[in-house]
C-alpha cells in the first residue's frame, strides 16, 4: 500500500517557506534580533531569587556580555508566595506549591518611554521531606526551575517584540 505521508510532508514543506517564519532560536535565528536583545540593561533585580533571575537574563539576553550603550532597559519585579498543598491526617504538610510572579517593563533609555509590559507566572511544587535539609533543597530547586522558567519567557516575549518591530 502506497503511503501519502511523505508527499504530503514535501507539500507542507513547500508552503511553509513561503509564509514567513523565521526561527527566533539557535543558529538560524534572526541576527537582527539577537542584536537588540544585546542592547538591553538588564536592571537590578531584588532579593536572592531576583539575584538568580537577573543571571539567568544576562545569559540569556547578552550572552556576549553587557552592552556598553544599552539602548533599552529592562526592569523586573518579582513576588513569590507559597503555599502548602498536601497535608496528613495529622496536619503535618508533606507538598508545598511556590508561585513566582514576574512583572516586566522595557523601555527606552533616552526617552524613558515604556515599550513593553507584560506579567509571567511560573507555578512549581515540591515535596516536602522529614529533613530540614531535604525541604531546604527541595525549595530551592523548586525556585531555580520557576526563575529558568521565567527568564526563558522573558526573553521569547522580547524577541517577539523584536522581531514585529523589525518587519
Amino acid at each position: 500500500m502506497l503511503s501519502f505521508r511523505p508527499v504530503i510532508y514535501l507539500i507542507i514543506a513547500f508552503f511553509s517557506t513561503g509564509c514567513g517564519f523565521q526561527p527566533i532560536y539557535g543558529s538560524f535565528a534572526n541576527k537582527t534580533i539577537n542584536s537588540q536583545l544585546g542592547t538591553i540593561k538588564i536592571a537590578s533585580i531584588e532579593s536572592r531569587v531576583g539575584h538568580k533571575l537577573q543571571n539567568l537574563l544576562l545569559d540569556r539576553i547578552n550572552p556576549r556580555g553587557r552592552s556598553l550603550n544599552p539602548t533599552y532597559i529592562l526592569s523586573v519585579k518579582i513576588e513569590i508566595n507559597e503555599s502548602e498543598i498536601g497535608l496528613r491526617i495529622n496536619e503535618e504538610t508533606t507538598r508545598a506549591r511556590l508561585s513566582l510572579y514576574a512583572k516586566f517593563v522595557l523601555t527606552e533609555r533616552k526617552s524613558g518611554i515604556a515599550l513593553m509590559e507584560g506579567t509571567i507566572r511560573s507555578v512549581n511544587s515540591y515535596n516536602i521531606p522529614p529533613s530540614g535539609f531535604g525541604m531546604v533543597a527541595a525549595k530551592d530547586n523548586a525556585t531555580d526551575r520557576a526563575t529558568r522558567e521565567i527568564s526563558d519567557e522573558i526573553k521569547t516575549r522580547l524577541s517577539l517584540f523584536f522581531a514585529n518591530k523589525v518587519e
